[in-house]
């Protein structure tokens, strides 16, 4: 039985089947996760090594290099690249696409472990951190929290109560508080009373260490009891850490109490943290990789109700909002997604003029989308902005295979006079390997997307299967469900009038408004398809004219693509953005500080801002306030109104100018694009590297090169990668003299560490919390050269016994400028040039910083290079160039084998070149760039004009076939082809429509691809329709010269029509014959 004659039969296994699908479909959906993009994994492994108070270049001595000399050799690696500051090491190894990440990182430890061996033998150097990068780290909120007056306070609050409640939260993977001042036990020594004692820094901080500590020391028992022994030792009061003892001196006990002075304090101040200008602490919380951004997030704003409750003398203000975004674009594209089904339903509705027709087309837009959930759910996908813009795009085209059958099911009706269940079953399965055919013309276009490697394959190949899966759908949706509703829903007698309207008159009904406009809208396409007609026939006897202007015209359109450019994906606007604030470098920070709420005040002057979470001397960034503290440096994160009228790039126009009035500082203003940190970790939109081994030349001529490509358009916000040189006391030790009195070099270190960081020597316990002990010199007594050099430091080689000597005895203080920061990329000394792209495409700034940098004299031995995203850029769109080339080359194998001929599909593959013409204008027109997402409408488009095409050439072959001559069958198939042509391209387009204009939060991803299908379709099916037959009577013509009977080359068809019906259908004896003014016309 075949599958139509049984979709009519038995309806209620068809009706059971579909409502299967739907229903898993339906179930799946509630159990998808939310989230922006899809799951990304990112083939990076980063190494931290920590090494408190020691400078960059012995760091990346004794550190870096042979951690990247080691992990060069791991397998697949793509790049390896490093950045060491102030006791901090970082090595990030960038593997090639596909490798398995979790293997790479195991293979790196083992490699790490070898490095070791070369590290030097210190106490305070800590074990090398190997992590994997996951985009999904990146904080979903930030919220800062004030109200209390006392800083120590609030931030113990938050510590200890309020970021353990929230990570209690499910979803939440760690809720990291920053800011404000942490409660810490401070022992300030007294240098002088340390040297009247004969006891040093050293001493004082390996005491306390061996002091707190609770022990266990066995088990003991007692008749039928066993006790376990434990020794408590844990400080119970500063007054018990004061009678610590530190040695003997003339036969007396020396305490802590007695050399330095305890406090329940904060470590010196070396930042502040604000929000809106009052004392703020930040709680940065990031989501469990697996977990739903929404349902994490939701989740929080509960655990921090409880605590606005519990806390009613705090204020919970949310700075930074990834979910509100996340759930905004998501709502959004649903919507965008619901009116372009609409608007395909509707134009539907004029075509078929039919309210009931209509509605069994239209129900394959629910079956489809819903049961394509499934595919998500079960492959492990999110929902998210790329899967819920493949059903958006789908959705135009999932109506394409009903809209083919139900015409073919309507003409058996009105020419066979067929009952409506004879006419669903013999129509269905007439048309049915037309349906499976042009279904696989599209399957085939989005396979190749699933080959790319990187992160164009994985963020795309999602949207590839989506479409697959949801057209795959709808075609099994034609072939069952559509014959099925058809054999009950239409009615013989309105097929009839609608295709003879004046019927309803003699049979006396009453005609109404809808009735009515249906026929208006019939009686004007028959104006167009007899225009139509008459257009061909004209063009028929002109074609070479016709050919050349029609691809004349496409190649000039290539002179625009120049004013278009090109970029990876376009920036989306989620109204936030943060500011950078720079001073001279040794500012101190009480200066920035002034600075800083200046521009606070004038932050929270611009209308449109919601809230200004800022920080002084830290880096106040989206990911809360952090890092290294440095007193010159300041910034702060800004959210905008939800309701504000001026989109976040005028506002930041704006801040950035009223902050450059400021004097003083240099403060630069960026947005906040998520998909750029996700996709690419933060990475800056453009990177220049300039590469020399001697430090000096290489900052002094990447300074030179800063400044020469600051100079083109659109670079905006262009700065060094690494800060210049700081002011620095540099101490020259005797090693000579330092050794004859058993001092080494990390001796000294480590005592001016101390004295000027303070040192972690321990925790103190009280009521389950622990708190640092941070030993150090008192700040009135480290102000000066003098006060460091009468440090006392304790050989490490003179024994127990050994007396305390000077620093003064081993080392001098001499002024000097030293690094902030060393970078090196493949071990080769750089430093980075970052910028941001504003206002031009990221095409023509590169073109322009390519022309300055040639330009530019470099010193000898200086070379420079765009950055790695660049070159990984460059080979995402190479990968996508193959994929259009595969998909070309899939489409043809497909007609080959459709049509078993090598030339009828270089006729229907005419119409590929056409789409250009579209493309170009539309991107031009709109001001969109060529991208990554344009690219993919491109592949879409492809699969859309070729169905075209096919419509044209092969009815043309058939009805050469029953013997009409070529030009009464072009004339006569291709108007027959017209509005079924027509209906399933202003489907495409309107369903289309509302995500080519950008309509919603996060719209810009997508707004480039639909934009490039909908331009693409407007000129190319135009086009189609005149130059796809005339190429058809060249290649016809070609085919005269080698073949005595041109019809051997002519194939008798093997598929059906793509869409539409048979003008003679199976089983009739006579060929259709032409119309009279046809025969007239082509003489």
């Amino acid at each position: 039985m075949r599958i139509a004659e049984f979709s009519v039969k038995r309806p209620v296994a068809v009706v059971m089947r579909i409502a299967a699908l739907v229903l898993l479909g339906a179930i799946c959906f509630t159990r998808l996760p939310i989230d922006l993009l899809p799951k990304i994994t990112i083939p990076t492994v980063n190494v931290s090594t920590s090494w408190p108070n020691v400078a960059p270049q012995e760091m990346e001595t004794q550190i870096t290099r042979p951690i990247e000399q080691s992990v060069s050799s791991a397998t697949n690696i793509y790049n390896v690249s490093s950045s060491t500051t102030m006791g901090s090491s970082n090595v990030r190894i960038q593997f090639n696409w596909g490798t398995d990440i979790g293997q790479a990182a195991v293979e790196v430890l083992q490699l790490i472990q070898r490095a070791r061996r070369s590290f030097p033998n210190d106490p305070t150097l800590q074990d090398p951190t190997v992590t994997k990068f996951d985009p999904n780290a990146l904080p979903i909120m930030v919220y800062a929290i004030s109200g209390q007056s006392d800083p120590i306070k609030l931030r113990t609050t938050v510590d200890n109560e309020i970021g353990p409640m929230v990570e209690t939260a499910n979803g939440v993977a760690a809720a990291t508080v920053s800011g404000g001042q942490q409660r810490s036990i401070i022992v300030d020594v007294d240098p002088k009373k340390l040297e009247a004692y004969g006891v040093t820094m050293a001493t004082v901080a390996q005491r306390i260490v061996q002091e707190n500590i609770n022990s266990p020391a066995g088990i003991a028992k007692q008749g039928e009891t066993e006790f376990t022994i434990r020794s408590v030792g844990y400080f119970t009061s500063l007054t018990e850490m004061a009678n610590v003892p530190l040695g003997v001196y003339n036969g007396s006990l020396v305490t802590l109490g007695m050399v330095a002075q305890i406090r329940d304090s904060h470590q010196e101040t070396r930042s502040y943290t604000r929000l809106n200008g009052k004392p703020a602490v930040g709680l940065t919380i990031t989501k469990q990789s697996e977990a739903n951004t929404i349902e994490a997030a939701n989740n929080v704003r509960a655990k921090i109700a409880q605590a606005e409750k519990a806390y009613p003398d705090l204020k919970f203000t949310l700075s930074y909002d990834q979910s509100g975004f996340i759930a905004n674009s998501i709502d959004d594209l649903k919507q965008t997604a619901i009116l372009g089904g609409t608007l395909a339903v509707i134009i539907l509705l004029f075509f078929l003029r039919s309210v009931r027709s209509t509605l069994v087309v239209a129900l394959s837009i629910p079956i489809s989308v819903v049961s394509t959930f499934s595919l998500l759910y079960f492959c492990g996908f999110t929902l998210n902005t790329i899967s819920l813009s493949g059903l958006a795009l789908a959705t135009g085209l999932i109506v394409d295979d009903a809209v083919v059958v139900l015409e073919n099911i309507f003409r058996h009706i009105e020419r066979h006079k067929r009952r409506a269940a004879e006419a669903a079953v013999t129509g269905t399965t007439e048309i049915l390997s037309a349906v499976v055919a042009s279904t696989l013309t599209v399957i085939v276009v989005f396979l190749p997307l699933l080959l790319i490697k990187g992160q164009s394959g994985q963020t795309f190949g999602q949207l590839a299967l989506v479409v697959i899966f949801s057209i795959s759908v709808s075609l099994l949706d034609a072939t069952t469900v559509v014959p099925m509703l058809a054999s009950r829903l239409i009615k013989e007698e309105e097929v009839e009038e609608e295709a003879h309207p004046e019927l309803r008159a003699q049979r006396g009904k009453k005609v109404g408004l809808l009735t009515r406009a249906f026929d208006w809208f019939g009686r004007k396409f028959e104006a167009v398809d007899q225009a139509y007609h008459d257009r061909l026939a004209w063009a028929l006897k002109h074609r070479w004219w016709v050919l050349g202007a029609a691809f004349g015209v496409t190649a000039a359109s290539w002179l625009l693509v120049p004013f278009i450019g090109t970029e990876t994906l376009p920036a989306t606007d989620s109204g936030d953005f943060s500011v950078n604030v720079r001073l001279p470098i040794g500012t101190a920070l009480t200066v920035t500080d002034q600075k800083m709420k200046e521009v606070e005040k004038r932050l929270m002057a611009v209308p449109e801002v919601q809230t200004v979470f800022s920080g002084a001397g830290t880096n106040v960034s989206f990911r809360g306030a952090g890092g290294r503290e440095v007193g010159y440096q300041g910034g702060a994160t800004v959210r905008l109104k939800a309701n504000r009228k001026r989109s976040t790039t005028d506002v930041i126009r704006q801040v950035q100018r009223d902050l450059g009035s400021i004097p003083g500082i240099r403060a630069n203003v960026t947005a906040y694009d998520l998909v750029t940190q996700i996709l690419s970790g933060g990475a800056t939109n453009i990177e220049i590297d300039v590469f020399g081994e001697d430090a000096d030349v290489l900052t002094r001529n990447a300074a030179a090169a800063l400044e020469a490509v600051r100079a083109v358009p659109g670079m905006e916000n262009a700065d060094l990668g690494v800060q210049d040189a700081t002011p620095e006391l540099q101490w020259k030790v005797d090693r000579q003299k330092a050794q004859q009195l058993g001092v080494s070099f990390r001796d000294i270190a480590n005592a001016i560490g101390t004295a000027t960081s303070g040192q972690l020597s321990s925790y103190y316990q009280e009521k389950g919390f622990q708190y640092p002990i941070y030993v150090q010199v008192p700040e009135g007594s480290r102000k000066t050269v003098s006060d460091l050099l009468n440090l006392p430091i304790t050989p490490s080689s003179g024994g127990p016994d050994a007396k305390p000597i000077r620093l003064s005895q081993v080392a001098t203080a001499v002024q000097g400028m030293g690094p902030n920061e060393l970078t090196r990329i493949d071990r080769r000394r750089y430093v980075a040039i970052n910028a941001r792209i504003q206002d031009r495409s990221e095409s023509e700034v590169t073109a322009d910083v390519q022309k300055v940098m040639d330009n530019l004299k470099l010193d000898r031995g200086i070379t420079w290079s765009f950055g790695v995203n660049q070159k990984r850029k460059a080979e995402e769109f190479a990968g996508l160039g193959m994929s259009i080339f595969l998909a070309v080359a899939l489409i043809y194998m497909l007609l080959a084998t459709q049509f078993e001929s090598f030339i009828y599909p270089l006729i229907v593959l005419t119409s590929v070149p056409l789409c250009a013409l579209g493309v170009v204008l539309a991107l031009f027109l709109s001001g969109k760039a060529f991208g990554l997402t344009a690219f993919i409408g491109l592949l879409m488009l492809i699969g859309i004009v070729v169905k075209n095409g096919i419509l044209l050439v092969d009815y043309t072959t058939q009805l050469r076939g029953r013997g009409l001559p070529r030009d009464e069958a072009i004339l006569t198939a291709s108007p027959t082809r017209l509005r079924p042509i027509l209906m399933t391209t202003s489907a495409a387009i309107l369903g289309m429509l509302p995500l080519a204009l950008g309509i919603g939060s996060g719209s810009e991803m997508q707004a480039p691809l639909a934009t490039a299908v909908v331009g693409g379709l407007l000129t190319s099916t135009f086009l189609t329709l005149f130059v796809v037959p005339i190429v058809y009577t060249v290649f016809d013509d070609l085919a005269r010269r080698f073949r005595k009977d041109p019809r051997d080359l002519a194939p008798s068809s093997v598929i059906e029509p793509s869409i539409g019906a048979f003008e003679h259908v199976a089983g009739s004896d006579d060929p259709p014959s032409p119309r009279p003014e046809e025969v007239d016309r082509i003489g």
